[in-house]
């Protein structure tokens, strides 16, 4: 890494960070959207909008653990 590479990285960093909040949002909003269509075609109401919903939100949480993991390892190297 070359020393103008190094100035710059935690703006990298920050900006994978703040990314976190929407990545969680649309990961959840993905979810509700998947569980209403499947309910309106399936009739299952409201059991895949409530079950695709934490899908979505604890997908977007596991990316984001991931995220906030990289951005570790890359602040301490």
């Amino acid at each position: 890494m070359t020393m103008n590479e190094s100035n710059y990285q935690w703006v990298r960093t920050v900006g994978m960070v703040s990314s976190i909040a929407l990545l969680i949002f649309i990961a959840t909003v993905i979810g509700l959207g998947l569980g209403l269509w499947l309910d309106g075609k399936l009739g299952t109401s409201p059991w895949l909008v409530f079950i695709m919903t934490l899908v979505g939100l604890f997908a977007g949480l596991y990316e984001s653990v991931v995220i906030l993991i990289k951005a570790t390892r890359d602040a301490d190297n």
